[in-house]
Parts: structure tokens; C-alpha cells; sequence
């Protein structure tokens, strides 16, 4: 969410930049809430590239910076860590820094999943330890769910999923999907003091790539596990289908090839991450900068 007083601003101001993202789901709330706060009637999709909205609370105008989040329903983790480095890598060029991140969850969901840890600790590793003090942990979808149940999943939440990074300085909200609700949880982080994610100091100052940054090597590590999941389950599987043809069994044996070959596609899309995010590594600053601008689906205006 990049904010400023004056509408006439440069280019090489300091920004305060918010960039949303809802545990691994198709997150609209927030960004419906500050579509009626502005002018902005275009209806939005959902989350697959990052996207920017303005909007005006007090006398500062806001911008939301919409990301997809990770275990995303269409996007691989490394599609998703790609789009949001080449936006970064954008605004750390411009000098555009951040004054604070909305990490939205659902309060609907009754329970925490894997995706949901897996979303949390990308996050962790991408915004940075030290940066966790300037995020606000806000919960949705209030509406679905009774006071007292609800009640009973913010604690657990807190005590049992959240303690670390409120024991860095994170806070919570709750977020009932109203304008009013969006500008209450971002007018808590307008007064920060605005920084860079780590994933940004990382790869700006530190000249890493993106497989080498401490978000890309948890990708790393996951492509690693899945790609050996892979490999085991296929041979299971190849030695499934070996038994059931000597039985005779055709349409076991049909069924059988039919999931053989979707688990193939599996793997095929985890060595393409894999050489996608080993493709990361040559790529620099610029040529991040040149490819996110030539798909010209966002801007970091």
C-alpha cells in the first residue's frame, strides 16, 4: 500500500506500500471493501498477478498492493514467489518502501492445514523477522461464522499458529469486510517507519537470486520433497500396475494408467518449477524490472 499527502508526488518519494495476501485462497474482501472506498468499479477476479488499487483514508491516498498467495489453486508457489519478486524487485528500484503488510485468514475455515502453515512460514521468510513488527495479522469472512466460534479460533490462532510472530511485534484485527473495517486495519500502519522486505534487501542490496534468497530456498527445499514424493509414488505405482495386468484386470489396469499418467503431469510441473526457479538464477535486477513490464498486467505507478 504505497500512501502520500500530496497527489502531485515524484516518482522518487518514499512509498508506504501494503501488500495483502490471504492464506494460499482467492482473497477479494479486502480488496472489494477498498474498491467502494474509491472510484474504482471495475469488477476484480481473482488474485493471479499482482494488482493496485488506490484509495484515499484521512488526507493521504493509500495504495493496496494485491498479491496471490502461496498454495494457490492455479499458481505454483514458484509462479507466485516469481510475480511478487518481480514486483519488488520494481519498487526497490524506485526506492519504494513499505510501511506495513495485511496478512489476511480466514476466520471461516475450522481448521488450520497444511497449505495454511506452509502460506504463514513463505511469508515469515519473505517479509523477514525483523519486519514482523509492521504486520498486521487480520481475519475475514466474520459473516460466516458465530461470535463464539469465531472467538474460539482467534485464540487458538494466537496461541497456537501466530505466537511467533506476535512475539515480534505482529498484531491482529478483524476484518468484517466493510470500507470502513479496510481503512480502520490499514490507518494502523500508515505511521510506520517504512522499510524493505527481506526477500527485497536480499536480492537489491545483497545481489542474490531469487533461489538463493531465504523465500526461494524454502521453494527450493518443498520442489526437492515433492520431486522425491514423485518419484516413490510413481514406482508404487508402476509396480501396482504391473501386478494388476498379470490378473487380468482391465479395467483396474485402465483406471490404473489413467492415474499413472496425471501423477507423470505432476511431476512434470515440479521439475518445471524446479528448472524455472533454477532459471531465476541468472536473471537480474533489470531483466526482472524489463519482464515485468513487458506483461504489463500491473504497474508500480
Amino acid at each position: 500500500m504505497v500512501t502520500k499527502q500530496d497527489p502531485y508526488y515524484s516518482s522518487d518519494e518514499d512509498y508506504d506500500l501494503v501488500s495483502p495476501g490471504e492464506n494460499g485462497k482467492k482473497t477479494s474482501l479486502l480488496r472489494d471493501g477498498m474498491k467502494t472506498v474509491t472510484t474504482m468499479y471495475k469488477q476484480w477476479g481473482s488474485t493471479q498477478d499482482v494488482e493496485v488499487v488506490e484509495a484515499k483514508i484521512g488526507d493521504r491516498v493509500v495504495r493496496f498492493v494485491d498479491t496471490p498467495g502461496f498454495s494457490d489453486t492455479y499458481l505454483s508457489d514458484t509462479e507466485v514467489l516469481e510475480m511478487i519478486a518481480d514486483y519488488l524487485s520494481k519498487a526497490y528500484s524506485e526506492k519504494m518502501r513499505l510501511t506495513g503488510i495485511i496478512y489476511l485468514h480466514p476466520i471461516s475455515d475450522n481448521r488450520f492445514t497444511h497449505h495454511a502453515a506452509k502460506n504463514l512460514e513463505m511469508f515469515k521468510k519473505l517479509t523477514g523477522q525483523q519486519n514482523l513488527k509492521n504486520v498486521v495479522l487480520a481475519t475475514s469472512m466474520w459473516n460466516r461464522v458465530g461470535e463464539v466460534e469465531g472467538g474460539r479460533r482467534e485464540v487458538q490462532l494466537r496461541e497456537k499458529y501466530w505466537g511467533v510472530l506476535l512475539s515480534f511485534g505482529a498484531r491482529t484485527a478483524r476484518f468484517d469486510g466493510t470500507p470502513a473495517g479496510a481503512r480502520d486495519v490499514a490507518a494502523a500502519l500508515l505511521d510506520n517507519e517504512p522499510f524493505y522486505v527481506q526477500l527485497q534487501e536480499e536480492m537489491g542490496k545483497g545481489h542474490k537470486s531469487l533461489k538463493d534468497t531465504t523465500a526461494g530456498r524454502e521453494i527450493m527445499v518443498e520442489l526437492a520433497r515433492q520431486r522425491e514424493k514423485h518419484e516413490r509414488e510413481l514406482a508404487e505405482m508402476k509396480e501396482l500396475m504391473l501386478r494388476t495386468s498379470a490378473e487380468e484386470n482391465k479395467a483396474a489396469t485402465a483406471a490404473l494408467e489413467d492415474h499413472y499418467k496425471k501423477m507423470l503431469r505432476d511431476m512434470e510441473k515440479t521439475l518445471a518449477d524446479e528448472r524455472r526457479m533454477n532459471s531465476e538464477a541468472v536473471k537480474s535486477l533489470n531483466e526482472r524490472i524489463e519482464a515485468l513490464e513487458k506483461r504489463g498486467k500491473c504497474c508500480v505507478m
